[in-house]
């Protein structure tokens, strides 16, 4: 908001306040001062406020109620110029004018222009439910002061001209009419001023309720003046103070077009009927003290009277604030939780969206980014330790994000362990940095319900245009996510184009490899687990291929991560799995004891987090009659790293009498802790170990470690990847006494294995 600086019009409309002050004061003080020169002043102030309001209601982004006010308020000075002119008219024409006395036309403009203004105000909006009960609430208050006003001004009227004769005749009553629509017109302000409006603040409504109070009270205190000078009116002053409170509000209107305003507190009981109650009640005491006796004795009865039912309903009226009170903090609470998460107290989803929307509007002229942050493993977390603990993490994830951003920033939990982040103002590197404390905050271990957690999340990030909607915009973000994720977790990502063509290609591969399930596009080779030194087989391990008619060799490396993201790893997975015990089955049947001893079958750590994965194993194994002793299911040490439902389905499997392989051992996260919980059987070394172990120390130095750890856990060690007899010779010297790779074997097809194991069969 900017700072209040004087205009040319408010210094302007000051002045002629100064100068209706200094002929008022001359006029009372020197009477060869002409009374027509006191209304030159206050007519031009209300030509400047009629076009500084027209002006005002002509603004850019002006809110249609406060539009329509304006528009309105420029009739109301301009009916005012009306009177004045007529009283002009009267005052150089008759020099025994007072002021007071209008003519007709006179004052019908002047109650017009009072008429004008209550109707102005009547038609604003007062954002309350029942519209009419607050109508017709407020003409009940106004008939009140009306009353009240009237019996004042009366009074006052008489006491100055001694009585309503002659001296008054029939403007009296216009006098009173026009001064109590005057307070009626300032009551309609002030109420308005105590309630929420749309498009008006507060300080705007005060300063016109100002406006009209002065108004009113102007043509109230001019009978008072007769004895200081006829001809003199309060209103030469008062008229000239009220345009430029009015100006004042339009300048005000003009500085805060397009802010957005917070609504204040509402009040729901107006005092103005009271207080006026209160003032007839004093009238009355005042006229039954002069006239004494009996009279006095009634008038403190009534009064009496009054003050009991005003003070009984006054205190209905207050437990009536307490209730409302009561429901509207109920009404706040259930607004805020329809907004807001229960268990981390931040923005939810709908309230993300909207907030995203309203940004997505103002990133014309300000910069925008959006970002979605998933928690790696934290299912892992929920199944090992419970959602209690889960819970308890999340709450203090929450608390790190919003520790992590501006005050500005929306923090959203969007569900589970899903959150989003709106960063108003910022993109680029400004939004990357906000992203590394995030990773940073996260890096400290979690305390939990008594357990010390690491947790880490995979963050995308999407920048905001013009035209945008919200949806795309986390599409993108969820897409940069993703993409952050298969990079390794942990870390982040920013949406680019590329993202975009590779998603494109694996939405499509998705759909191919859906295709290629059901048309059994799929193929199980089997490559050769050896014997050192002699190279005999002693198991297989299973590799799947796939062939596409359109487009031929698609490799496991391209399509395995996408049916793991896709889900379709599961029904691939189980197709693999029963294949290769049925392929093992029939080798059994075929060639005896010459049949490979045991089958390994690569298990991904979304099968192993199925429910029913173990279950599925032992009904394949019964179908096809083969010995669970000879199975090895092959999984990665990150597939098992983080415990829960997987370890639990190895620890199920093993029941079975299913064996345990740790594939690409020595190159995941925690390897030797890992050992301790993961019930393994065979370690199978990975191949960047066995590459070069015959030219450079260092990897004999793993590779001997290695065989080492396995010798002293009893486990039983595959070197991966060997490609040359030299390999071969060294690891058979460290110690190893089983080996896989292209020295012994490429993968096989079913019919190569049995060209294989046939002429074994035959001698033995």
């Amino acid at each position: 908001m900017e700072r209040l600086r004087p205009t040319p019009l408010l210094v302007v409309m000051t002045g002629l306040l100064v100068v209706a002050s200094a002929l008022f004061l001359a006029s009372s003080l020197v009477p060869a001062v002409p009374p027509w020169i006191n209304w030159l002043p206050i007519a031009l102030s209300c030509i400047l406020l009629a076009r500084v309001a027209w002006r005002t209601a002509r603004l850019d982004g002006m809110d249609r109620v406060a539009r329509r006010l304006w528009r309105d308020l420029t009739v109301v000075p301009l009916l005012v110029m009306v009177g004045i002119a007529g009283d002009l008219r009267r005052a150089l024409i008759d020099p025994t004018f007072d002021g007071v006395t209008h003519d007709t036309p006179t004052n019908v403009a002047y109650g017009l222009s009072i008429l004008s203004l209550i109707w102005m105000l009547l038609r604003l909006p007062t954002g309350q439910r029942r519209e009419v009960n607050h109508t017709a609430r407020f003409a009940l208050d106004a008939a009140t002061v009306g009353v009240t006003t009237g019996i004042f001004a009366w009074y006052a009227i008489v006491q100055a001209f001694g009585s309503v004769g002659a001296a008054a005749g029939p403007n009296v009553v216009p006098m009173v009419v026009l001064a109590a629509l005057g307070l009626c017109g300032s009551l309609a302000f002030v109420k308005i001023s105590m309630i929420d409006m749309g498009g008006l603040d507060r300080t705007i409504t005060r300063q016109l309720a100002l406006a009209a109070a002065l108004g009113a009270a102007g043509g109230g205190l001019t009978p008072l003046l007769f004895d200081l000078r006829p001809g003199l009116s309060s209103s030469h002053v008062t008229v000239c103070a009220t345009m430029l409170c009015a100006a004042f509000a339009a300048d005000r209107q003009r500085r805060i077009v397009g802010v957005p305003r917070k609504a204040g507190p509402r009040r729901r009981n107006s005092l103005v009927p009271y207080v006026a109650v209160a003032a007839t009640d004093g009238l009355l005491l005042w006229i039954g003290a002069q006239a004494g006796g009996l009279v006095l004795i009634v008038a403190i009865a009534a009064v009496v009277l009054t003050a009991l039912v005003a003070l009984r309903q006054v205190h209905a009226l207050l437990e009536n604030d307490r209730l409302l009170r009561r429901i509207d903090a109920g009404q706040a609470q259930l607004k805020h939780r329809a907004s807001h998460d229960d268990l981390t107290d931040l923005a939810n989803r709908t309230l993300f969206e909207q907030r995203t929307r309203e940004a997505l509007g103002r990133s014309g002229r300000r910069a925008m980014s959006l970002a979605l942050i998933d928690l790696d493993d934290f299912k892992a977390i929920n199944d090992r330790l419970g959602h209690a603990v889960g819970d308890a993490l999340l709450v203090v994830v929450a608390a790190r994000l919003r520790e992590c951003v501006r005050g500005d920033d929306l923090v959203a939990r969007l569900g589970g362990d899903e959150f989003g982040l709106l960063l108003d103002g910022l993109r680029g590197d400004k939004a990357t940095e906000v992203l590394d404390r995030i990773t940073e905050a996260l890096r400290r271990p979690v305390h939990a319900l008594g357990y010390d957690l690491l947790v880490s999340a995979s963050v995308g990030l999407a920048e905001g245009w013009a035209e945008a909607e919200p949806q795309e915009l986390l599409r993108r973000a969820d897409l940069a996510m993703y993409a952050a994720k298969a990079s390794g977790k942990g870390r982040h990502a920013v949406y680019d184009a590329e993202l975009e063509q590779h998603q494109a290609a694996d939405a499509e591969l998705g759909a191919a490899l859906r295709q290629a399930l059901d048309n059994n596009e799929f193929t199980l080779v089997y490559q050769p687990i050896v014997r050192l030194p002699d190279g005999h087989w002693t198991g297989m391990e299973t590799l799947i291929r796939w062939h596409r008619p359109d487009r031929g060799f698609v490799g496991p490396d391209t399509f395995i991560p996408i049916a793991e993201r896709t889900g379709l790893i599961v029904p691939l997975g189980d197709w693999i799995l029963r294949t290769a015990l049925r392929q093992a089955a029939a080798w059994d049947r075929e060639y005896g004891d010459a049949a490979p001893r045991e089958i390994g079958i690569n298990v991904s750590a979304r099968q192993l987090r199925e429910p029913g994965f173990a279950g599925d194993v032992k009904e394949a194994l019964a179908e096809t009659g083969f010995d669970p002793e000879r199975v090895v299911v092959e999984v990665t040490e990150t597939a098992v790293f983080d415990g829960g439902m997987a370890l639990d389905t190895l620890q199920n499997l093993v029941g079975l009498g299913v064996k345990v392989a740790l594939d690409d051992f020595g190159t995941g996260h925690s390897s030797l802790g890992l050992l301790r919980t993961c019930p393994a059987d065979t370690l199978k070394v990975d191949k960047s170990f066995v590459d070069g172990i015959g030219g450079r120390s260092e990897e004999a130095v793993i590779a001997t470690a290695m065989i080492q750890i396995t010798n002293g856990l009893h486990l039983q060690a595959v070197a991966e990847g060997v490609e040359t007899a030299e390999q071969a010779e060294t690891l058979y010297r460290l110690g190893y006494r089983f080996a896989q790779g292209y020295h012994f074997s490429r993968p096989l097809s079913p019919a190569q294995v049995a060209a294989h194991l046939a002429p074994a069969t035959i001698s033995a």
